[in-house]
């Protein structure tokens, strides 16, 4: 069985306890079924406290990746249209647009919904501007949870038959 390997670091001055998971270190994709899984325990553990959603995406990569109707259907669940929108140019290049919206109950199902987690290059879930869950560049997914969160976060995984091991713990 493969295990899913988490890295385990504590935060003591937030009082809190952060989760990363690095596609490098296994050769899953974020389309698979397990780390969607991973990613959903991560939801379902925080999304009571979660207010935001910042997104940064490339229009030709997404459409690339998912297609024109349903990357048209992602930004406009999202909200991209109404948001205020940064640009991220370099050499005359557009790399990326970034933009931040309220995480309503809609775009919360949204999510759960995808099949594959790597639609946008960044997905950053915030509690009043804080970080919580971060999707990186299909490189990196990480999780901060209160400390008192810890053990529910790994009973869901466990509930889900996520298979993991974590790593790095320093209690």
């Amino acid at each position: 069985m493969q295990y899913l390997y988490l890295h385990r670091v504590t935060q003591p001055e937030k009082q809190a306890v952060q989760y990363i998971y690095q596609f490098d270190d296994h050769n899953l994709s974020p389309s698979n079924l397990v780390i969607r899984k991973l990613f959903y325990c991560m939801l379902d553990t925080l999304q009571a406290e979660l207010t935001g959603v910042e997104i940064e995406y490339n229009d030709a990569a997404m459409v690339k990746l998912v297609g024109m109707e349903q990357a048209v259907a992602f930004l406009t669940v999202m909200g991209a249209r109404e948001a205020e929108q940064h640009e991220y140019w370099q050499e005359g290049v557009l790399l990326s647009r970034t933009f931040t919206t309220e995480l309503t109950p809609v775009r919360l199902e949204y999510f759960y919904s995808l099949k594959d987690l790597d639609i946008a290059y960044r997905l950053r879930f915030v509690r009043n501007g804080e970080e919580r869950i971060q999707i990186y560049f299909a490189e990196m997914l990480r999780c901060l949870l209160p400390e008192a969160k810890e053990e529910a976060f790994l009973a869901h995984l466990t509930k889900q038959r996520v298979p993991h091991k974590v790593l790095g713990e320093n209690r």
